[in-house]
């Protein structure tokens, strides 16, 4: 008897007031979850036009992505970097803990997403 994988679901999230950064933000993150074989789960792809220091639980496109996790739909968020779960440090605690009370990991671009937004890979 041959054990099917699980799927790995994803949500993608980005935050910047200027749109073309997070279009070029979650397009990164979705080549990220491609690369592994995420599934990005249905209106899973969300974003917010604020910058980062606006608490994430003010973010619209943040509490998607926690409502995500709470419904059990996602097992990783992938983000471009971790600032996008919280700017300071007791916040970031608090966002990461919550995810993960819902089994839900969290993926960085951060490594790539500068030379992508830059077109150094052009």
């Amino acid at each position: 008897m041959r054990l099917q994988a699980a799927t790995t679901t994803a949500a993608l999230y980005g935050s910047d007031p200027d749109p073309s950064v997070v279009r070029g933000m979650l397009a990164v993150a979705a080549a990220v979850a491609a690369g592994h074989s995420w599934r990005t789960v249905e209106d899973g792809v969300t974003s917010d036009d604020c910058l980062l220091t606006q608490a994430p639980q003010s973010r619209p496109g943040w509490d998607r992505v926690r409502a995500l996790a709470e419904q059990h739909r996602i097992n990783v968020v992938v983000v471009p970097a971790h600032s996008h779960l919280g700017f300071t440090l007791e916040v970031w605690l608090a966002e990461q803990r919550f995810l993960h009370r819902h089994g839900v990991s969290v993926a960085t671009v951060e490594p790539m997403l500068d030379a992508i937004l830059t077109g150094a890979n052009r």
